[in-house]
């Protein structure tokens, strides 16, 4: 027996073969991007060195330490990190046994000094007074000395005792003289040293001003600042006051390049989202590690030249000390097409 079997109207898709042929268009566009996006991942991660030069940096400016010459403890500190200060603004207050020290060293010598010098003034006085009676005892051995010469019946033994009590005159009478000199040269040998340990004394005392730190420059306090009740040895920094109206990037550039980067370069300051344009101003000669980057095991990360970067534009900079990444295209070409790219993707 036949059966006829009614089928659809030619012209209307089977709505199988619609789903199976959507789904194929589907894991063929998903194959398609993965397999573009891993080829353009590979050709973004290596060519991208052939491209631009890249290395990171750190939004920087002047900075002034305050610091101190000797072993001290904070007591209080009256400023945080991001405080802007003006010029001599407390920002805190230290204490140090070191500094007592070297005041009561300076006291201990003083007082030496005195007691020396009193004993000399008494010395120079003793001096000074018995110097007009040896000066007595000498003219009267001398007139004595004279009337025996006009006697013709003196003894030569006396005549002998005559000269030496006129040379045992003579010899005090020099003896006192010099004591009384050089005791009034000491005198005023001390009193000039006293002088020199006094002037030294207050001027420990003016810098130290009783432990109040106070801000030398304006600017504002980066986060290198010290707590309180931290003890810091001698020439360890206080406080850091930046600069914010002097803001630049320390580029770290790469050893491996393949132009070297020079002063005139453009060059875009990557921070986050935003791209920032600016201008290498300077070459510095020396070389330095890049504190921030991950230090493997083992290895020593190698130094890298750095460069210093002025922006050019008008956008507020970074916040001072933030980690940032400096790209210099090789070509201008390389350049335009990637402004390009970016302000058709919005992404500038």
């Amino acid at each position: 027996m036949n059966v006829r079997i009614n089928r659809l109207d030619p012209n209307v898709p089977d709505p199988v073969e619609s789903r199976r042929r959507a789904a194929g268009r589907l894991v063929r566009i998903a194959y398609a991007v993965g397999i573009f996006g891993v080829l353009g991942f590979f050709v973004v991660y290596f060519g991208a060195p052939f491209v631009f030069l890249s290395g990171p940096g750190i939004v920087s400016s002047p900075r002034y330490v305050l610091s101190l010459p000797f072993t001290v403890q904070v007591s209080r500190m009256n400023v945080t990190p991001g405080a802007t200060v003006k010029v001599g603004d407390e920002i805190g207050q230290v204490h140090s046994p070191e500094q007592d020290t070297i005041v009561a060293t300076y006291m201990r010598a003083l007082s030496d000094i005195a007691g020396r010098s009193a004993e000399l003034r008494v010395k120079a006085r003793v001096a000074a007074e018995a110097l007009e009676a040896a000066r007595a005892y000498q003219r009267e051995t001398e007139a004595a000395l004279e009337r025996i010469a006009a006697m013709a019946s003196t003894t030569t033994t006396f005549r002998v005792e005559i000269l030496r009590e006129r040379a045992l005159a003579n010899k005090d009478v020099i003896l006192q003289r010099a004591e009384a000199e050089e005791a009034t040269k000491q005198l005023v040998s001390l009193d000039a040293f006293s002088k020199q340990i006094r002037e030294q004394l207050d001027e420990v005392q003016q810098n130290f001003r009783s432990g109040l730190v106070s801000a030398p420059v304006n600017g504002i306090i980066s986060t290198g600042l010290a707590h309180t009740g931290q003890s810091l040895v001698a020439g360890a920094p206080i406080a850091d006051i930046l600069n914010p109206h002097d803001v630049y990037v320390d580029w770290y550039v790469p050893n491996e390049r393949l132009i070297d980067p020079r002063i005139g370069n453009d060059v875009f300051v990557l921070f986050g989202h935003r791209r920032i344009p600016g201008k290498i101003t300077e070459i510095l000669p020396v070389s330095a590690v890049f504190a921030n980057t991950q230090q493997i095991a083992l290895l020593d990360r190698p130094a890298t030249q750095i460069a210093r970067v002025r922006f050019t534009s008008k956008a507020p900079a970074p916040a001072l000390n933030s980690t940032v990444y400096v790209h210099m295209h090789y070509s201008k070409i390389s350049a335009s097409i990637s402004e390009s790219l970016i302000d058709f993707l919005g992404l500038n």
